[in-house]
């Protein structure tokens, strides 16, 4: 089975234990946890980190609103209960690496069902995806191939058109245009050889803000298709510095907001229960949304002050790196059918700036300027924690509409060098 994957993008698992230890749900079908109730599987779930190995109960629980599916549960801590104390499933080691959940076999890819070959995509809340290390996907697309046929099985999905604003359906040519034009304009090299990327991706905003226009959404398909290809052609040959233009004074607001729910989401895997009043829980996100809007004081949860006293210069080559991998990828993976390509789009860009956000908060509280390499990929795997948010669901509607659409583009293009992106 043919894949549409990221051809430049690598990943080899480092066995680094972060996406054991997240706090996601981790879920199973009821055949896999049926297996491994009969293999015992209780015997090597622990309650806790230090506790030793014996599950009190069943370790596996429903997933509310899927009664399909079930959950590993998780520790206090939000790790998951079968993973060591020496960074290892347990469920690997005493079965064997084909009978782990097909869930964590699969990360950090998903698949998504589409008119032509399945999209995969690569998740930036891990490193080595991040760091974009290990062996190219396309050199793994037999396995990968393997992989989605599982998927496909356990968890059947009707294709989706792609998407290029609101309702208007695009189709494949069209889409690899689309793609092919904002990776030219983001590779345009800048003065010093590398892509300048404050230009470029306003360059995008641009472009993708005239796709947008009613004018052009109305095209017939034919019409459509010779638009995006002649427009994008200039747009990439254009020597003409692209039109000043600012972000709104909304998409300023919306943008607080956009950092607020990444803090928020994680306070609240933080704390681990699942119901009840949490009175603590409700009052700490309270101040945190004062925080976000600049009316209590910075905490160690969120500071845009201190943001502001660390630049986050993403002209220096090993930060730069980062971000052009990580724009290149969201380009490259445009079109799950989720969201229009437009938002998915903005939304990609406005990860990246609440990821460069949380490096400048963290490095200014700790007194460090401007940020480095490991900070800015810290901060962009915390922001990118929330990409699996299901953009059905009110989390993830909520983060398509605080990220501001192409408005995104601009707001990312006047913060330079990310000094100013929290003010």
């Amino acid at each position: 089975m043919r894949l549409d994957l990221d051809p430049d993008q690598r990943f080899t698992c480092q066995q680094c234990g972060r996406c054991c230890r997240r706090g996601w749900d981790i879920a199973i079908t009821p055949g896999e946890a049926e297996a491994y109730r009969r293999s015992g599987a209780e015997r090597w779930f622990r309650e806790a980190e230090d506790a030793p190995e014996g599950a009190r109960v069943d370790p596996f629980e429903p997933v509310p609103g899927h009664t399909e599916l079930l959950r590993i549960r998780k520790r206090p801590d939000g790790a998951c209960g079968f993973l060591s104390p020496e960074n290892r499933c347990r469920i690997h080691e005493e079965m064997g690496g084909p009978r782990k959940p097909l869930t964590c076999r699969l990360f950090p890819f998903s698949f998504h069902a589409a008119e032509g070959p399945p999209l995969l995509t690569a998740s930036f809340c891990c490193p080595t995806v991040v760091g974009n290390t290990g062996a190219l996907l396309r050199e793994q697309a037999t396995e990968l191939a393997g992989l989605q046929r599982e998927w496909a099985r356990a968890f059947p999905e009707e294709p989706r058109a792609p998407l290029l604003a609101m309702e208007r359906r695009i189709d494949g040519a069209s889409l690899g245009t689309l793609r092919r034009t904002l990776r030219g304009l983001l590779d345009r090299p800048g003065p010093g050889g590398l892509p300048d990327l404050r230009e470029n991706v306003a360059r995008m905003g641009h472009l993708l803000d005239d796709w947008s226009r009613l004018r052009v959404l109305s095209l017939a398909d034919d019409a459509l298709a010779e638009y995006l290809e002649l427009t994008g052609s200039f747009a990439i040959r254009s020597e003409k510095p692209p039109p000043r233009r600012g972000a709104s004074r909304l998409a300023r607001l919306l943008f607080r907001g956009f950092v607020y729910a990444i803090v928020a989401a994680r306070l609240q895997l933080q704390d681990g229960r699942r119901s009840g009043l949490r009175p603590a829980l409700r009052l700490r996100l309270a101040r945190l949304l004062l925080r976000a809007h600049g009316l209590w004081p910075g905490g160690d949860d969120l500071d845009l002050r201190a943001g502001r006293r660390a630049a986050v210069d993403l002209a220096r080559p090993e930060l730069h790196a980062i971000a052009h991998n990580y724009l290149r990828a969201s380009i490259a993976t445009l079109g799950t059918g989720r969201r229009a390509v437009t938002d998915e789009a903005g939304l990609a860009v406005s990860f990246l700036q609440a990821g460069c956000v949380l490096a400048a908060m963290r490095a200014g509280r700790a007194g460090q300027d401007p940020v480095d390499r490991d900070g800015l990929a810290r901060g962009l795997m915390d922001a990118s924690d929330l990409t699996h948010a299901d953009p059905g669901a009110a989390y993830g509607a909520l983060l398509g509409t605080l990220s501001g659409g192409v408005e995104a583009f601009f707001l990312f293009a006047e913060a330079w060098p990310y000094r100013a992106a929290a003010r």
